[in-house]
Parts: structure tokens; C-alpha cells; sequence
């Protein structure tokens, strides 16, 4: 994540860092309202651009091959392994949450990405016996599943990494693109996160993280 200082956090649009220095805010930890960095936040233009690159990045994230989609979900797990600490203290300071309860988060987290890359491998669909009942002797269902498209994501502050997760990692399985608007009160661990996803092999236009203004979110609704 390329940043002008050590505290300024551009967001994430389809693969690229974008600064905003008109629209930088400061978020600050609510424990002693100290800063925890500056962010910069997207505005209508970024989101409809962000909007745009999930759905044609959905071409090819509906069609990647399960293995793919479980080997990438895996690396993002482990990314976050080899990150844990950091991100806990992240969480610690823009949730103003004990670091205890941080570096459980953070773990959940981890298991939530390696838990979708198990299940990738299984969502393609199943056959289903129907001799339960005796008109359907002989006969089999298919069951076939498909991935419905673009996602929009919003998340609370009380969770800022785990939330997000649960948003990102089941949509990843299934192979469809992502456009998050985290809280805005906590958007640093998210940006982190899709650090992380970006390194992993995720398509670059099938994931983009913008804090954003309520007005500007509307699409999203």
C-alpha cells in the first residue's frame, strides 16, 4: 500500500492505490481520541468506476476454476497469519478494542478465509437421489450453482476485520466481485485487508475498498 507518510491510507479502486487530499479525514482511536491515520475517501466518480470494473471483472471471476478460487482464499489466509499482530493492533486502534479481543478477531479472520477456501471447492453443485418417494425411483436431481455477480458490501465498526471478511471471503468462493464501503470510523484494517487480497491473486478489478460519504454510497443501497 503505497502511502504519502506513515499515517496517510489511500483507498482501494479495482487494483489501484488512489489518494484524495481534497477528501482526507482523520480517523482517530475512540479510546483517547488520538489519530490513528489519515484516509482518503472516494466520492460518486470512484465508486461508478469501481462499479463498473466488478462487473466486467465478473467475466472472469465466474469463470475461474474452484482450485484457483481456493488457492487465492488460502494465500489470503495466510497473508493474514503472517500479518496477525499488525492487524490487531490496527483493530485495536481505530475500534478502540482491547488487544485481546483484536488478536481474536484477527484469528477468526484467518479461519473464516481458510474456511471459504474449503468450501470453493465444493460449490460447483450435487447430485441428489429422489427414490425417497416412489415416483422418483430411478430418477436423480442436479443441483447446479452459479455466481449471481458483482457484490455490495457495507460493514459496521464493531468488527472491522471479521465483518469484512464475512462479506469478502464467501463472495470470493463463489467467484464474484466485490465493491466494500467500510465504516468510516474504522476503514484502516479493511485497506489492509485488501492489501493482503491484492497480493494473494485476487483480479484486480474484482475488489475495490472505498470509504465513502452516506450521499455518495446510494448506489450501494
Amino acid at each position: 500500500m503505497p502511502t504519502k507518510s506513515d499515517q496517510h491510507y489511500p483507498f482501494f479502486l479495482a487494483g489501484t492505490w488512489r489518494h484524495s487530499e481534497r477528501t482526507a479525514y482523520s480517523v482517530r482511536c475512540p479510546y483517547d481520541d488520538s489519530a490513528v491515520g489519515i484516509v482518503s475517501m472516494a466520492g460518486a466518480v470512484e465508486l461508478e468506476h469501481a462499479i463498473q470494473a466488478a462487473v466486467a471483472a465478473f467475466a472472469q471471476t465466474s469463470v475461474m476454476p474452484s482450485h484457483r478460487r481456493a488457492a487465492i482464499l488460502r494465500a489470503v489466509s495466510q497473508g493474514l497469519e503472517e500479518r496477525a499482530e499488525e492487524f490487531a493492533r490496527s483493530i485495536a486502534l481505530e475500534a478502540g478494542k482491547p488487544i485481546k479481543q483484536a488478536r481474536a478477531e484477527v484469528q477468526r479472520a484467518i479461519f473464516t478465509f481458510a474456511q471459504a477456501a474449503e468450501e470453493a471447492t465444493r460449490i460447483p453443485g450435487e447430485i441428489i437421489h429422489l427414490d425417497a418417494f416412489p415416483t422418483g425411483e430411478g430418477r436423480r436431481g442436479i443441483v447446479q450453482r452459479f455466481p449471481v455477480g458483482p457484490i455490495a458490501a457495507i460493514t459496521p465498526f464493531n468488527f472491522p476485520l471479521n465483518l469484512v471478511a464475512h462479506k469478502l471471503a464467501p463472495a470470493m468462493a463463489a467467484g464474484c466481485p466485490v465493491v466494500l464501503k467500510p465504516s468510516p470510523q474504522t476503514p484502516i484494517t479493511a485497506l489492509k485487508l485488501a492489501e493482503v487480497i491484492h497480493a494473494a491473486g485476487w483480479p484486480a478489478g474484482a475488489l475495490s475498498v472505498l470509504p465513502l460519504a452516506v450521499a455518495d454510497a446510494a448506489p450501494l443501497h
